[in-house]
């Protein structure tokens, strides 16, 4: 059985998804997103795998989870932690642009 949890993020900052299925690095953590374009999990973080796309997520240790450092607008989508029996914990993440104070101008 699958948890779902409902999470709001600002781009430009960092934000972590806790994982509350797994004690450990060994969750796969996969993305997708809203539309048809994005409807195929796309591998996000497995165990310090690493290349350009991913090069901004990485492993929180003390919530088991992912982390994402600036966020950007398209992260916006369901990520999945699943551990290795198969348990997964879907997050969906909305982003949200920074709000500027009109009194500032």
């Amino acid at each position: 059985m699958a948890l779902y949890t409902d999470h709001t993020a600002v781009a430009g900052q960092a934000y972590t998804l806790p994982c509350n299925i797994t004690v450990n690095e060994n969750a796969k953590w996969y993305f997708s997103g809203n539309d048809s374009v994005n409807s195929i999990d796309l591998l996000v973080y497995d165990n310090g795998l690493t290349d350009e796309f991913r090069s901004r997520f990485s492993f929180n240790a003390s919530v088991h989870g992912l982390h994402i450092a600036d966020v950007q607008l398209n992260d916006t989508g369901n990520y999945t932690c699943r551990d290795g029996k198969g348990d997964e914990h879907v997050h969906h993440l909305a982003v949200h642009g920074k709000w500027l104070s009109t009194a500032l101008l």
